[in-house]
This record gives C-alpha cells, sequence and structure tokens, in this order.
C-alpha cells in the first residue's frame, strides 16, 4: 500500500467532516483537527510557557490534498459547529506525490460594530 493510500485511510477511519469553503467552491473531507499547542520553554515575550500551553488561538489540520486548500489567499474551515480562517497551509509531497495538507487556522469570530469605529 502506497503511503497517500495509508494515510487517506487512516483519514477516513479516524477523521471528522471538515468543510472547506474557498473561492472554488465547497468541498467537503476527512481531516484532523487539533488545537496548536506550545512546546514547553517556548519564550514569547520572554515568558516560560509551562509545557502542552494552549491559548486557544491556533488549530493545526490534517486533510487529504483533494481539500485543495490555497496556500495564501482566503479560505474558510468548518468543522465541529466552529468556524475557522485559515493562516497558513502546505502539501506535503514526496517522488511527486502528495500525501497530505496541513494548515494553521484560527477561530473566526464574526465583525461587530464596534471593530468599525476608532477610539
Amino acid at each position: 500500500m502506497s503511503i497517500y493510500k495509508s494515510i487517506t485511510e487512516e483519514l477516513r477511519r479516524f477523521g471528522e467532516d471538515i468543510t472547506v469553503t474557498t473561492e472554488n467552491g465547497i468541498r467537503v473531507v476527512k481531516g484532523i483537527l487539533e488545537p496548536l499547542l506550545y512546546k514547553n520553554k517556548l519564550y514569547l515575550g520572554g515568558k516560560q510557557l509551562p509545557h502542552g500551553y494552549f491559548d486557544s488561538g491556533n488549530y493545526l489540520l490534517i486533510c487529504p490534498p483533494e481539500a485543495k486548500l490555497p496556500v495564501l489567499g482566503t479560505a474558510f474551515v468548518e468543522a465541529k459547529g466552529r468556524k475557522f480562517i485559515l493562516k497558513r497551509s502546505e502539501i506535503v509531497t514526496a517522488r511527486s506525490e502528495d500525501f497530505y495538507v496541513w494548515a494553521v487556522l484560527m477561530p473566526y469570530s464574526e465583525p461587530k460594530e464596534e471593530d468599525f469605529y476608532e477610539a
């Protein structure tokens, strides 16, 4: 079994439905979405963070290349009843074969009226 087929089978078995909306349309794929944890001894602003620190800011998505996530550009991802914005994505490739896509997402929030006013 090829690496692509193995990864695709694992995503099918253990992944959840992920809805990807781009300017090219809407796709539903199987993927794994999890909070992006910071490693111990990572310093942001000179502060030591506890092991497994989670600030609810970013999420990691692993999905098949068929999701067709743009590397840059606008894309929305919906999973578990929540909506996310794509920050960055990359396709993992070897021997000219695309294996999977990893992406960093952040939670989406609807703009509020006060967001349009300057203080």
